[in-house]
Protein backbone atom coordinates (compact mmCIF):
# COMPACT_ATOMS: atom_id res chain seq x y z
CA UNK A 1 0.00 0.00 0.00
CA UNK A 2 1.32 3.33 -0.86
CA UNK A 3 1.77 6.25 2.17
CA UNK A 4 1.12 9.69 0.86
CA UNK A 5 4.25 11.73 1.10
CA UNK A 6 4.16 14.60 3.06
CA UNK A 7 5.94 18.09 2.63
CA UNK A 8 3.81 20.66 4.04
CA UNK A 9 4.67 21.05 7.88
CA UNK A 10 0.87 21.45 8.27
CA UNK A 11 -0.36 18.70 6.46
CA UNK A 12 -0.32 14.87 8.37
CA UNK A 13 -1.13 12.18 7.03
CA UNK A 14 -4.45 10.76 7.29
CA UNK A 15 -6.37 7.11 6.09
CA UNK A 16 -9.66 7.42 6.19
CA UNK A 17 -10.94 3.64 6.81
CA UNK A 18 -14.10 4.31 4.35
CA UNK A 19 -16.15 1.38 5.95
CA UNK A 20 -18.59 -0.34 3.89
CA UNK A 21 -20.91 -3.33 4.87
CA UNK A 22 -19.09 -6.56 4.40
CA UNK A 23 -18.61 -10.05 5.37
CA UNK A 24 -14.78 -10.20 6.56
CA UNK A 25 -13.06 -13.06 8.22
CA UNK A 26 -10.10 -13.27 10.52
CA UNK A 27 -7.81 -13.03 7.79
CA UNK A 28 -8.49 -9.36 6.94
CA UNK A 29 -8.89 -5.93 8.12
CA UNK A 30 -12.61 -5.00 9.21
CA UNK A 31 -15.02 -3.25 11.52
CA UNK A 32 -16.64 -5.65 13.78
CA UNK A 33 -16.06 -8.49 12.27
CA UNK A 34 -13.94 -11.80 13.78
CA UNK A 35 -10.92 -11.06 15.20
CA UNK A 36 -7.63 -13.47 15.37
CA UNK A 37 -6.97 -14.64 18.52
CA UNK A 38 -5.30 -17.48 19.68
CA UNK A 39 -7.09 -20.55 21.70
CA UNK A 40 -4.47 -20.15 24.10
CA UNK A 41 -4.56 -16.90 24.99
CA UNK A 42 -6.89 -15.11 27.49
CA UNK A 43 -9.58 -13.37 26.02
CA UNK A 44 -8.89 -9.49 27.18
CA UNK A 45 -11.69 -8.88 30.46
CA UNK A 46 -12.04 -5.10 31.71
CA UNK A 47 -11.76 -5.23 35.08
CA UNK A 48 -15.01 -2.60 36.39
CA UNK A 49 -13.60 -0.43 38.03
CA UNK A 50 -14.60 2.14 35.42
CA UNK A 51 -17.76 1.21 34.67
CA UNK A 52 -20.74 3.41 35.49
CA UNK A 53 -23.60 1.24 36.61
CA UNK A 54 -22.25 -2.07 35.17
CA UNK A 55 -21.46 -4.32 38.25
CA UNK A 56 -18.22 -6.66 37.78
CA UNK A 57 -15.66 -8.04 35.38
CA UNK A 58 -16.71 -7.87 31.51
CA UNK A 59 -15.46 -9.11 28.33
CA UNK A 60 -14.35 -6.77 25.91
CA UNK A 61 -15.51 -6.93 22.62
CA UNK A 62 -13.20 -7.46 19.01
CA UNK A 63 -13.91 -3.81 17.28
CA UNK A 64 -11.38 -3.06 14.87
CA UNK A 65 -8.71 -5.00 13.29
CA UNK A 66 -5.78 -3.75 10.97
CA UNK A 67 -3.53 -5.54 9.16
CA UNK A 68 0.07 -4.06 8.55
CA UNK A 69 -0.38 -5.50 4.82
CA UNK A 70 -3.31 -3.06 4.46
CA UNK A 71 -2.16 -0.21 6.57
CA UNK A 72 1.90 0.20 6.65
CA UNK A 73 1.05 3.85 8.16
CA UNK A 74 -0.08 2.93 12.06
CA UNK A 75 3.43 2.66 14.21
CA UNK A 76 3.72 -1.53 14.02
CA UNK A 77 6.18 -2.34 16.82
CA UNK A 78 8.87 -4.69 15.33
CA UNK A 79 7.52 -8.20 15.16
CA UNK A 80 3.82 -7.59 14.97
CA UNK A 81 1.99 -7.29 11.87
CA UNK A 82 -2.28 -6.54 13.31
CA UNK A 83 -3.55 -4.01 15.73
CA UNK A 84 -6.58 -5.18 17.17
CA UNK A 85 -8.92 -2.59 18.75
CA UNK A 86 -11.37 -4.05 21.54
CA UNK A 87 -14.03 -1.98 23.40
CA UNK A 88 -15.66 -2.32 26.76
CA UNK A 89 -19.79 -1.55 25.73
CA UNK A 90 -20.68 0.02 28.76
CA UNK A 91 -20.53 2.84 30.26
CA UNK A 92 -17.19 4.43 31.82
CA UNK A 93 -16.18 7.22 33.69
CA UNK A 94 -12.23 7.52 32.30
CA UNK A 95 -10.49 10.77 32.70
CA UNK A 96 -11.34 11.93 29.01
CA UNK A 97 -13.79 10.56 27.90
CA UNK A 98 -17.15 9.35 29.10
CA UNK A 99 -18.54 6.38 27.13
CA UNK A 100 -16.32 3.13 25.74
CA UNK A 101 -13.12 1.91 27.40
CA UNK A 102 -10.47 0.88 24.56
CA UNK A 103 -7.94 -1.96 24.73
CA UNK A 104 -5.03 -2.37 22.09
CA UNK A 105 -3.58 -5.18 20.93
CA UNK A 106 -0.59 -5.45 18.56
CA UNK A 107 0.04 -8.86 17.52
CA UNK A 108 2.25 -10.72 15.63
CA UNK A 109 -0.21 -13.22 13.39
CA UNK A 110 2.49 -15.63 12.39
CA UNK A 111 2.40 -17.11 15.64
CA UNK A 112 -1.50 -17.99 15.75
CA UNK A 113 -1.92 -21.62 15.46
CA UNK A 114 -5.29 -22.64 16.48
CA UNK A 115 -8.14 -19.66 16.74
CA UNK A 116 -10.32 -19.57 19.89
CA UNK A 117 -13.66 -21.10 19.03
CA UNK A 118 -15.93 -18.59 20.28
CA UNK A 119 -15.40 -14.72 21.13
CA UNK A 120 -17.20 -14.31 24.59
CA UNK A 121 -19.87 -12.19 24.48
CA UNK A 122 -20.28 -9.47 27.55
CA UNK A 123 -23.31 -10.37 29.89
CA UNK A 124 -24.69 -6.29 29.48
CA UNK A 125 -23.71 -4.02 27.09
CA UNK A 126 -24.95 -0.82 25.34
CA UNK A 127 -25.90 -1.22 21.79
CA UNK A 128 -24.68 1.94 20.29
CA UNK A 129 -21.36 1.21 21.10
CA UNK A 130 -21.02 -1.89 19.09
CA UNK A 131 -20.41 -2.22 15.29
CA UNK A 132 -21.99 -3.34 12.59
CA UNK A 133 -19.70 -5.80 10.30
CA UNK A 134 -17.37 -3.35 7.53
CA UNK A 135 -14.94 -4.26 5.16
CA UNK A 136 -12.75 -1.12 4.73
CA UNK A 137 -11.60 0.41 1.56
CA UNK A 138 -9.20 3.17 2.49
CA UNK A 139 -8.44 6.38 1.20
CA UNK A 140 -4.87 8.27 1.94
CA UNK A 141 -4.68 11.68 1.74
CA UNK A 142 -2.87 14.57 3.27
CA UNK A 143 -4.93 15.98 6.38
CA UNK A 144 -4.90 20.13 7.43
CA UNK A 145 -6.10 21.55 10.55
CA UNK A 146 -8.09 23.92 9.14
CA UNK A 147 -9.58 20.71 7.11
CA UNK A 148 -9.85 18.23 9.27
CA UNK A 149 -12.27 14.79 8.20
CA UNK A 150 -14.63 13.81 10.90
CA UNK A 151 -15.02 9.85 9.18
CA UNK A 152 -12.97 6.93 10.63
CA UNK A 153 -9.46 7.20 10.59
CA UNK A 154 -6.18 6.55 11.07
CA UNK A 155 -3.81 9.36 11.98
CA UNK A 156 -4.53 13.06 11.14
CA UNK A 157 -5.73 15.78 12.80
CA UNK A 158 -8.27 15.72 15.51
CA UNK A 159 -11.50 16.76 14.84
CA UNK A 160 -12.40 18.62 18.10
CA UNK A 161 -16.05 18.89 17.80
CA UNK A 162 -17.51 20.05 21.74
CA UNK A 163 -14.19 21.20 23.40
CA UNK A 164 -11.26 23.11 22.94
CA UNK A 165 -7.79 21.08 21.64
CA UNK A 166 -6.04 19.25 24.55
CA UNK A 167 -2.80 18.16 24.96
CA UNK A 168 -2.42 14.58 26.38
CA UNK A 169 0.89 13.07 27.57
CA UNK A 170 2.46 9.41 28.07
CA UNK A 171 1.34 8.30 31.57
CA UNK A 172 4.54 6.38 31.66
CA UNK A 173 7.38 8.61 30.14
CA UNK A 174 5.67 11.99 29.46
CA UNK A 175 5.80 11.91 25.79
CA UNK A 176 3.07 14.08 24.03
CA UNK A 177 0.75 11.23 22.64
CA UNK A 178 -0.19 11.76 19.26
CA UNK A 179 -3.83 10.77 17.72
CA UNK A 180 -3.58 7.45 16.15
CA UNK A 181 -7.31 6.08 14.95
CA UNK A 182 -10.64 8.28 15.53
CA UNK A 183 -13.31 6.06 15.02
CA UNK A 184 -16.55 7.96 13.85
CA UNK A 185 -20.07 8.07 14.73
CA UNK A 186 -21.03 9.42 10.95
CA UNK A 187 -18.28 8.68 8.01
CA UNK A 188 -18.25 11.10 4.92
CA UNK A 189 -19.98 8.62 2.97
CA UNK A 190 -23.19 7.97 4.94
CA UNK A 191 -22.27 4.04 5.65
CA UNK A 192 -22.25 4.91 9.35
CA UNK A 193 -21.06 1.77 11.77
CA UNK A 194 -23.65 2.65 13.58
CA UNK A 195 -21.96 2.95 16.81
CA UNK A 196 -22.53 6.34 19.00
CA UNK A 197 -19.80 8.36 20.85
CA UNK A 198 -20.71 11.13 22.70
CA UNK A 199 -23.14 13.90 21.04
CA UNK A 200 -22.64 11.90 17.82
CA UNK A 201 -18.70 12.59 18.07
CA UNK A 202 -15.46 10.77 17.80
CA UNK A 203 -13.44 8.59 20.24
CA UNK A 204 -9.97 9.41 19.29
CA UNK A 205 -7.92 7.17 20.79
CA UNK A 206 -3.82 8.84 21.60
CA UNK A 207 -0.85 6.36 22.31
CA UNK A 208 2.53 7.24 22.96
CA UNK A 209 5.25 8.02 20.10
CA UNK A 210 8.12 6.56 21.61
CA UNK A 211 6.18 3.16 22.54
CA UNK A 212 2.54 2.60 21.38
CA UNK A 213 2.43 -0.04 24.10
CA UNK A 214 2.83 2.22 26.94
CA UNK A 215 -0.81 3.19 28.01
CA UNK A 216 -3.49 5.03 25.63
CA UNK A 217 -5.48 8.45 26.27
CA UNK A 218 -9.05 7.84 24.89
CA UNK A 219 -11.03 10.98 24.37
CA UNK A 220 -14.53 11.39 23.14
CA UNK A 221 -15.69 14.27 21.50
Amino acid sequence: MPVVSIKDEHARPAVLLNPLEGDPTDADSHIGGPVLWPIDEPWPVCDGTTHDGAPGELPFVGAVQLYRRDFPELPFPDGTDVLQVFLCTVYHELPHAYGPDVRLVWRDSTTVVELIEEEPEPAVQEELYVPTVNVLEPIRYAEHPDKVSGGTKIGGWTAWWQSEPVEFRCTDCGAVQRQTLSLATHEPSGDDVEWVFGREGNLNVFTCPQDVRHPVTVHVD
